[in-house]
């Protein structure tokens, strides 16, 4: 199939795509992933009984996945360039997410 006649990606193709592109380097996938991302989760479930908590790993969250740009990748974090994107990222991932439970607790489709 030529590229001419190859269907136009989606938003959300472009925003991996662009996500892989920033984090090649293994160690700053584990940072994101692995370390950034967990931290962040908890940050988000401890906003109504540790405020300030929340905040101080809000920051280190994004601390160490910045780390892992700036050490690793050596280019600049998504949010200095486009400061919404992660954000809707999040809320994409978020929505799947919730798509794909939805999708299991349905059960298979009726034939």
């Amino acid at each position: 199939m030529s590229e001419a006649s190859a269907p136009a990606a989606s938003r959300w193709d472009r925003l991996v795509a662009k996500y892989r592109e920033d984090h090649r380097h293994p160690v700053n996938h584990v940072l994101h992933v692995g370390v950034g991302w967990p931290i962040m989760a908890l940050a988000v479930v401890l906003v109504p009984f540790r405020p300030w908590w929340s905040l101080g790993l809000f920051c280190l969250s994004y601390g160490i996945m910045w780390t892992g740009h700036f050490a690793f990748e050596r280019n600049l974090p998504t949010v200095f360039r486009h400061p919404t994107t992660p954000f809707v990222m999040a809320w994409a991932v978020i929505c799947q997410m919730a798509r794909g439970v939805r999708d299991a607790l349905a059960g298979p489709p009726a034939r």
